[in-house]
């Protein structure tokens, strides 16, 4: 009996020291698996940032090449030149960035082959920049559409080919870690067939740090998920304030209106006002599409956006078209992000905002619900924040007069539903901009 209690202790001490090792050896290749995976997760992570940057410098040379061409003050060029120059700059210590931290030769190659184009691409709008400050604007124009574009587009192709290669590679790596954390279970089921106990421990372990690796991963994907959504709206607005600060107070126009049309969607929710359409998603979309209701001004000569005087009715024509050319631009540039509905939104808002309910607005005269509900709540904020605001061609007017301009147009200029859900908030608006000037002084 002590001889079969003494084999047993010993069968149980070897298995047990074999267990060991079995979970030394489990517990090493878990956290080799880890490192590499959380090192892939952080490598992307950058590099998905250095590629969104890349993104917004090339939309914002393209933004300001544009208005360099249709600039018509010679004191603006040079403000121009030095800002598209500092983009330039800027874009080629990105891709140096890129090149440096992309692990993948056939990606590198392929950003590599982008990075020598860019010392042509940079040429290619000295010359655009040349052209128009010359004062041939069509050469210019031209020179764009054949040089300038098609590289903007290949980047922009070649940083989501080498973007998807990156989403790719870290779902192969999240399957190799799957897949590691697999046999290491099985291992541990083959130790629970020699020690039972011993194994039930190194489940307990092997299950918690499993758990921990993707909780982790699981939050950092919030985390960058978040980061982008922030940055997409950052994007949104700062390209907003640039082309309002053409004629605006720099920003603060897109600030109120942007809080004027919450406020107006809000309320119209509560009072159960369309509630077919005002849902969290159309709450949501339209502050996000708000800031974009005067880009197509991008396309509006200086000249005729800043004259003090009342614009001949040729002028008046060309600042009218901002409207239509603003939602071609919404889907010309921002077609192919997923989010069709705030797509769909930020166009009717940028488009029909100067619609008019009795149907004498433009650049479609539509009429009563014809006109987009966005685009009527756009049209109250837009016309308001006119109203109060100085401008080169008129003084503020008080707040009371404002009001009851508003109040006088419901039925004709305004959806009168909409129109009388801002007035009820008119104690709200008052002390908002009473708060917004004690701000500034």
């Amino acid at each position: 009996m002590r001889k079969m209690t003494l084999h047993i202790l010993v069968s149980m001490i070897i298995a047990s020291a074999a267990c060991m090792l079995g979970i030394l050896l489990l517990m090493s290749n878990i956290n080799s698996i880890s490192r590499q995976y959380e090192e892939n997760i952080r490598r992307n992570v950058r590099n998905q940032k250095i590629m969104s940057r890349i993104s917004e410098d090339i939309y914002q040379t393209e933004s300001l090449v544009w208005q360099h061409i249709v600039n018509e003050e010679d004191s603006a060029y040079l403000q121009y030149e030095e800002r598209i120059s500092a983009l330039l700059d800027e874009m080629t210590a990105l891709f140096a960035e890129l090149e440096e931290h992309l692990g993948d030769d056939a990606d590198a190659a392929t950003l590599h082959t982008i990075v020598k184009q860019h010392v042509g691409f940079k040429s290619n709008t000295d010359v655009v920049l040349d052209l128009s400050r010359s004062g041939s604007k069509q050469s210019a124009q031209y020179y764009v559409g054949m040089k300038l574009s098609p590289y903007f587009d290949n980047v922009n192709d070649t940083l989501l080919e080498i973007n998807r290669n990156l989403e790719e590679k870290g779902e192969t790596a999240a399957a190799q870690m799957e897949e590691g954390l697999y046999t290491a279970r099985s291992a541990a089921v083959v130790c629970l067939g020699v020690v039972g106990f011993i194994l039930a421990v190194c489940i307990v372990v092997v299950t918690r740090r499993g758990r921990s690796i993707v909780d982790q991963q699981a939050e950092e994907l919030r985390n960058h998920q978040q980061r982008v959504m922030e940055l997409q709206y950052n994007t949104i607005v700062g390209m907003a304030n640039l082309i309002e600060g053409r004629d605006e107070d720099t920003g603060e126009h897109v600030k109120r209106t942007g809080w004027f049309v919450d406020k107006i969607a809000r309320e119209l929710a509560a009072e159960g006002a369309y509630r077919e359409q005002v849902d969290e998603a159309f709450l949501d979309n339209l502050w996000k599409a708000a800031p974009l209701h005067d880009i197509g001004k991008i396309k509006v000569p200086d000249g005729i956006l800043k004259k003090p005087g009342k614009l001949s009715y040729e002028e008046f024509e060309i600042m009218k078209s901002h409207a239509r050319e603003g939602g071609e631009i919404i889907y010309e540039t921002m077609g192919g992000i997923e989010e069709h509905d705030y797509i769909e939104m930020a166009h009717d808002v940028a488009k029909y905002h100067h619609e008019k309910w009795d149907g004498s607005g433009y650049p479609e005269g539509l009429a009563g619900e014809e006109i987009p509900l966005c685009a009527r709540i756009m049209a109250v904020a837009d016309v308001f924040d006119a109203l109060i605001s100085k401008r080169c061609y008129k003084e503020p007017i008080p707040f009371q007069k404002a009001f009851a301009i508003i109040e006088e147009s419901m039925g004709s200029h305004f959806d009168p539903v909409v129109a009388g859900a801002f007035l009820k908030l008119r104690p709200e608006v008052e002390q908002y901009l009473l708060e917004l000037e004690e701000s500034r002084d």
